[in-house]
């Protein structure tokens, strides 16, 4: 009968590995840091903004892209970063992949973004404006234009 790789594991088992395995999490980590500066060398500062290490195996390198547009922009870039990485120390590197990972780039805008602390107001011409839009637009439309010419009264 085959092993269940699913099957409760015994804590000791657990416990005398675990060093083994935050060993190499901690090395893949440094790996990946040092990679990173090899990057941060071969990009510009627009393009590495959008882009990260993503990880490194077997000579081939995988970097995440902010988005479709930098994916393919990456895409283009692709001979001329290996050569480069090979050029800066990595001569075993074979190939890069390129991947889009939204998710990243949405926690990275939202740590980026400051609140505006200034609200923007309507000016009393904007809301006479509006007003005078009103008086000749459909009931639907006249109602709304009404309540966005109250806000400059806030």
């Amino acid at each position: 009968m085959a092993k269940n790789r699913f099957a409760p594991k015994p804590l000791g088992d657990v416990l005398t590995n675990l060093p083994n395995r935050l060993q190499q999490f901690s090395n893949k980590n440094q790996e990946n840091k040092q990679l990173q500066k090899l990057l941060e060398q071969i990009l510009d500062a627009n393009m590495l903004a959008k882009c990260a290490i993503a990880n490194y195996q077997d000579g081939t390198l995988v970097l995440n892209a902010q988005s479709a547009a930098v994916a393919m922009r990456l895409n283009y870039m692709k001979m001329s970063i290996l050569s480069d990485f090979r050029r800066l120390g990595l001569p075993e590197l074979c190939q890069i992949k390129i991947q889009t990972s939204p998710r990243n780039a949405k926690s990275q805008q939202a740590t980026q973004q400051t609140p505006n602390s200034e609200k923007k107001r309507l000016t009393k011409s904007a809301q006479q404006s509006l007003l005078e839009v009103a008086e000749h637009a459909p009931d639907s439309l006249k109602e709304k234009l009404e309540r966005l010419a109250k806000l400059a009264d806030r």
